[in-house]
């Protein structure tokens, strides 16, 4: 069993600790239409460093597998990719430290591994794992986030890396050991700070229990079970999650890191 830990905070964060901030007006907008019927499978992530993106509309898709995509676009004037590398790697060590990203649904954050004697940036969190608990709509969830390369989700790292950068991850729920979904964040540098493309695809699921494990795998990854275990109520929940807690956190973002970034 995995030995999380946390860090006794030590900076006066109440400076950057503010109100969540309104929402953009995109967001409204993708909500109204609801989870939409995807034409087909979901697009891989590969697709995301194409000219032109992979095509996928912010909003909530249902695939005919019974799978779901989440996709969510953020303009972040004076952001760059190298601030959300910083973040990945520093914010995850305490509580204190999360809850600036929302701070009406995050509630704690703990690590697998202590990375602080590592360079700054990717390798402080690819590869480690974090242990969030934070509320989507109104459950609070318990989730273990493991960070991989972009390679991991078969991106071109070297397409990525002149773009901006890419946060990829598998998310399980803990108590379960239930891996329930992927999530990509890829970060492109515009001229004025960066776009953030966000895709959450949920519903391949995959349990790591002991012996029924595999059974639970087999039962689980069927377009009915899917539905049910990530319903339209979950997905339109991230989807408003995601666009409150990036467009909350990139403008508080610069500061932290021009306070905090040698850290």
């Amino acid at each position: 069993m995995t030995k999380w830990f946390e860090i006794a905070e030590d900076h006066d964060l109440s400076a950057f600790l503010r109100p969540l901030r309104e929402a953009p007006a995109a967001m409204a907008v993708a909500m109204e239409r609801g989870v939409q019927a995807a034409p087909g499978p979901y697009t891989p992530f590969a697709r995301m460093t194409d000219a032109g993106g992979d095509g996928m509309v912010d909003g909530a898709w249902r695939h005919p597998d019974g799978t779901l995509t989440v996709a969510c676009t953020t303009p972040m004037p004076g952001v760059t990719a190298a601030m959300w590398d910083w973040w990945f790697g520093w914010h995850s060590l305490s509580s204190a430290r999360y809850r600036l990203w929302h701070p009406e649904a995050h509630r704690s954050s703990q690590l697998a591994e202590d990375r602080r004697h590592l360079p700054i940036g990717r390798p402080r969190y690819v590869g480690n794992v974090s242990a969030v608990d934070e509320f989507i709509g109104p459950q609070l969830t318990r989730l273990a986030i493991a960070f991989v390369p972009p390679a991991a989700f078969g991106m071109d790292e070297a397409q990525v890396n002149r773009m901006g950068t890419a946060i990829c991850a598998n998310v399980s729920l803990r108590a379960e050991r239930m891996q329930t979904s992927q999530l990509v964040h890829l970060i492109e540098n515009t001229a004025d700070g960066c776009v953030m493309h966000s895709r959450f695809h949920m519903g391949e699921l995959a349990s790591t229990m002991p012996l029924i494990g595999r059974l639970l795998t087999m039962l689980f990854n069927r377009p009915g079970p899917r539905r049910k275990l990530v319903n339209d109520e979950v997905g339109l929940a991230l989807l408003q999650h995601c666009f409150e807690e990036m467009h909350h956190l990139s403008a508080i973002l610069p500061a932290l890191h021009q306070r905090y970034g040698g850290e």
